[in-house]
């Protein structure tokens, strides 16, 4: 039998009782099955040890430590990176999970030696497992694929989007100990400012297919960290990358005007924070956070009054009301929400139910 490369996964967790068994069943059901797995618990105290010391599979490497907390999520992915043996390095956010057939058909992509790093698309989730939306990559390969080197900064530099969602990445774990691990930056989780770095580092394998469940719940990391903050660090970091990449940037002909970019920065962040209240209401909806919902999408109606937006408020109310998302389940009668045609014919070919 011919070995495959070993795979390391790592998992922070931290009071995750809720998630945390899909989560590792969702990697024990995995057709690729040559990985380790690390779950670094940071001081959780709800059971969290106790439900992953309850998989008997010594793959899996249960650690645990004194809370660090969300300032120190890197610190803690880069101790788990520190533990890993792999090849490669998969990350998995302790509340994610995984369709069957991701590893299998990721691995696949470092076939082609160029290729530094695998990710695709997202299927949001809520607490209950209900899809509520889609991540998609982007629509230009050259972008997508980062391809010539340096060209993912279009979308990363210029627009200040992260549209990479953590549990989708695989990357040469040699290539990660080149740039020091993941990215510490303050301010920020590890994920923005190490794609960005990587994008300096060689060509990605983009998949257009559902690669990961990305979960949203009214405790996630993601609702309880002030966006306006993380907008301004990560803008901070791109002009810290800058500075610091210059000789390398220049190498591979890649030249910014530092004064336009700053001005295009100020203007995506205007426009990111007039509809940020209206997309959080929208989301809180989604995840049956009413009365959180009513008072964002008060805040976008005091900016942005219409007979328009005065009705889809007064649905907000109503289904505060009778605790129901009156307003997006209008929106989704329009067309139903699916998984791409890609995603679920890929699932067959590997397995996937």
């Amino acid at each position: 039998m011919i070995s495959k490369p070993l795979l390391s996964i790592l998992t922070p967790a931290f009071n995750s009782t809720e998630y945390i068994r899909e989560t590792i069943n969702s990697v024990l059901s995995q057709t690729y099955q040559d990985w380790e797995w690390t779950i670094l618990d940071d001081g959780s105290t709800d059971g969290t040890g106790e439900i992953i010391r309850s998989f008997k599979d010594n793959r899996i490497k249960y650690i645990f430590q004194e809370h660090k907390g969300i300032d120190g999520l890197t610190k803690t992915y880069n101790k788990a990176l520190s533990l890993c043996n792999g090849d490669f390095v998969a990350f998995l956010d302790h509340d994610d999970y995984w369709p069957q057939y991701k590893l299998e058909m990721q691995m696949e992509s470092f076939e082609v030696p160029s290729v530094v790093m695998s990710y695709g698309e997202s299927c949001v989730v809520n607490q209950q497992g209900k899809k509520i939306g889609y991540i998609s990559i982007p629509a230009d390969r050259n972008i997508a694929c980062n391809t010539p080197v340096g060209s993912s900064l279009r979308r990363l530099l210029h627009e200040r989007d992260c549209f990479i969602s953590n549990s989708t990445v695989i990357v040469k774990r040699s290539v990660l100990l080149n740039i020091g691990g993941l990215v510490e930056a303050k301010g920020l989780f590890h994920d923005f400012p190490t794609w960005v770095r990587l994008s300096l580092e060689g060509r990605w394998a983009a998949l257009r297919c559902c690669l990961g469940y990305l979960r949203r719940h009214p405790s996630s990391t993601y609702l309880n960290t002030d966006p306006e903050t993380l907008f301004d660090a990560g803008i901070n970091y791109l002009r810290t990358f800058l500075l610091g990449s210059d000789k390398k940037l220049n190498k591979l002909d890649l030249f910014y005007d530092t004064e336009m970019l700053e001005k295009h920065w100020e203007e995506i962040r205007r426009s990111y924070l007039h509809a940020l209240p209206y997309n959080r209401a929208m989301l809180m909806l989604k995840l049956g956070s009413f009365r959180k919902a009513r008072a964002e999408f008060k805040k976008f109606l005091e900016k942005e009054h219409s007979a328009k937006n005065a009705l889809i408020f007064l649905l907000v109310i109503l289904s505060e009301l009778v605790k129901y998302d009156l307003v997006n389940s209008v929106s989704a009668s329009k067309g139903k929400w699916a998984e791409s045609a890609v995603s679920r014919k890929v699932a067959r070919l590997f397995g996937g139910r």
